[in-house]
């Protein structure tokens, strides 16, 4: 009988053929998994304005992720209310209390941006924000940040171009009740709210002049303020 022995060539061979052989059954038998697509959600971006209720007027500027949005009753005559909010816009809308205690609420759509405000003091208002169709460079949200005399003050005008009026499309049965949009001046409509500044050392809030060119405001005994347009969460 002639003696079979394996010499340490053949073994690595021996080895190397299972080892393939087992790779091949494994390949055959496991079918990758291709990673999911995510699917991004559309992102509103835009300038929002409008009012809450009998409180104050709105401006929001969002770039889809971030947003800061302008709460102010004042006008010509009067200014009691003014505060600034900033932070993310999430898939469930916007939800931000600024450092005096205010609360922003609200849900986010292509048109417009609808919530509710909470003052610190328990004072709350509804408020729907419409998107600005093209706010250009003379409507929307702007703010000024200024130093005279070693005090910092903060300043923000909403410059609203539309009020929302009922009008009627169609004749007889086919009439349909819809809301269209009406250019303004460019400021100051008597209902027009939304100008105002504040001294950011004592917290006093000073009246603006009206704006008539929306590059600059001319505070009296105090100095000018050049305002820049908020754009996309930015300003």
């Amino acid at each position: 009988m002639t003696e079979l022995k394996c010499g340490p060539v053949l073994i690595v061979a021996t080895i190397m053929l299972l080892a393939a052989c087992g790779s091949t059954a494994s390949s055959a038998t496991h079918t990758p998994t291709a990673a999911p697509t995510a699917t991004a959600a559309a992102l509103v971006k835009g300038e929002f304005v409008g009012d809450a209720g009998r409180l104050a007027g709105i401006a929001l500027s969002t770039n889809g992720r971030q947003v800061i949005a302008y709460l102010c009753n004042g006008d010509a005559r009067q200014l009691s209310l003014a505060e600034w909010f900033k932070g993310p816009v999430t898939s469930t809308g916007i939800d931000i209390t600024n450092a005096h205690g205010a609360h922003l609420a609200a849900t986010v759509s292509a048109q417009a941006i609808t919530g509710t405000v909470t003052l610190k003091d328990g004072r709350s208002a509804p408020f729907t924000a419409r998107l600005l169709p093209d706010p250009g460079s003379i409507y929307g949200l702007f703010r000024s940040e200024e130093t005279f005399n070693g005090v910092r003050y903060l300043g923000g005008w909403i410059v609203n171009p539309l009020h929302f009026a009922s009008a009627r499309t169609g004749t007889g049965t086919e009439a349909t009740l819809v809301s269209v949009m009406v250019p303004m001046p460019v400021c100051c409509a008597p209902e027009d709210r939304g100008a105002g500044i504040i001294n950011e050392q004592t917290g006093a809030l000073i009246i603006s002049p009206p704006v008539e060119d929306i590059a600059s405001v001319t505070v009296p005994n105090l100095g000018t303020f050049q305002l820049t347009p908020c754009r996309e969460a930015q300003c």
